[in-house]
């Protein structure tokens, strides 16, 4: 008896690797973790005046909607727009993650960016919401699609010198 319970105790010390193991495998899990650092780095690159992440991990059939466009445009217009931005590198943006999902290959991530300075350095409070459409493709993750606004100060702001 002593013997078994002897070589029972080691074992269970490595029961709750294994079950947060297997949390951590958890495709919905791995895959929006693994997206959201990838939108991480697209706000890196732009803060150092690239988009070469953001269009490297793009799918050929890109078609995105930023706030300053009239419409959507398609991968080549995104890689025009990395060519422009190369000296500019001044922007500042946070990321806050609020939601995704998962269905087959194809996820949603929704997130906020507040930027506090343009690419030109020009000092500013500007908050978007933004989403990505992301597509499990070639052996890995590769956005599609994309939209983003620019929200409206509050009205708090105005009085406030800034967002509440």
């Amino acid at each position: 008896m002593k013997r078994w319970f002897r070589a029972l105790v080691p074992c269970s010390l490595f029961v709750p690797t294994l079950l947060g193991a297997t949390a951590a495998a958890n495709p919905e899990t791995v895959a929006r973790d693994t997206i959201w650092s990838k939108e991480l780095s697209i706000y890196t690159g732009r803060g150092t005046g690239s988009l070469d992440f953001y269009i490297d991990n793009a799918s050929p059939r890109y078609l995105g909607w930023p706030p300053t466009s009239a419409s959507p445009f398609p991968l080549s217009q995104l890689r025009r727009e990395g060519d422009q931005i190369r000296r500019r590198n001044r922007e500042k943006i946070v990321s806050t993650f609020k939601g995704f999902t998962l269905s087959g290959t194809t996820a949603v991530i929704y997130y906020v960016n507040h930027r506090t300075m343009m690419a030109d350095g020009t000092p500013v409070d500007q908050t978007y919401d933004n989403i990505h459409v992301w597509t499990y493709e070639d052996s890995s993750w590769k956005v599609i699609g994309g939209m983003s606004r620019l929200v409206a100060p509050s009205p708090q702001a105005s009085t406030t010198g800034g967002r509440p």
